[in-house]
């Protein structure tokens, strides 16, 4: 945003943190004004299965899962404007390899003198994988489960016998991790799979080439 270069990021990162930031096992990255990662240091390498190489330059929002730009795109541009000083979210996250992570990212602007954003600081923690694709019947049974659907409201929404409703519960039970019906949406949430802050629940789209059968 400024006209500071790639070379000029990395001297400022070469000061007197860069021991830590080298050695920290917290997956950490520097973004530019207009978004571009400028530098990350190893943990961030291996969480994203990616090289320094790879990430360097790219924007950070490509690193995002689909679905995610427009919803975290207006937060970030109040972070970069200084209408908040950290912003701290769950998204969720493409690695190199393909595989899709959910992380809560703490990130905070650095700004000049003149009050234009400098860099954003990006930290990554809470990691964790995303839960297997669903299907999309399941994933609509999942969606009505969080909306405090019973089993039986379930069954007449979508046209299927309560033993259908049951067997679907049982197979997400199984594929989110989940000790009892009560506890599904709270793991669905948790592991990324529904939009933040949308009412009622909606399940994010799944990246490309990850449907699963019913």
């Amino acid at each position: 945003m400024d006209g500071t270069s790639g070379a000029d990021y990395g001297a400022v990162m070469k000061g007197s943190y860069q021991v830590y930031f080298e050695r920290a096992r917290i997956p950490i990255a520097a973004v530019d004004g207009l978004g571009r990662i400028r530098e990350s240091n190893p943990a961030f390498h291996a969480a994203m299965a990616r090289t320094a190489e790879e990430l360097g330059g790219i924007l950070a929002e490509e690193l995002l899962a689909p679905g995610e730009i427009d919803t975290q795109r207006p937060y970030w541009r109040m972070l970069a404007f200084g209408q908040l000083a950290v912003y701290r979210t769950r998204v969720r996250l493409v690695r190199g390899d393909g595989a899709v992570i959910c992380a809560r990212v703490s990130a905070s602007v650095e700004h000049r003198a003149d009050g234009l954003p400098w860099r954003a600081v990006a930290v990554l923690d809470e990691m964790s994988s995303v839960a297997p694709a669903l299907g999309s019947l399941q994933g609509e049974v999942l969606r009505l489960v969080a909306a405090g659907a019973s089993n039986a409201q379930i069954a007449r929404r979508l046209y299927l016998t309560r033993q259908a409703v049951d067997y679907h519960l049982v197979r997400l039970r199984a594929k989110l991790g989940a000790e009892s019906r009560s506890a599904l949406a709270g793991r669905a949430f948790v592991l990324g799979l529904f939009v933040p802050g949308v009412w009622p629940p909606a399940l994010h789209p799944p990246p490309a080439g990850t449907g699963a059968p019913e």
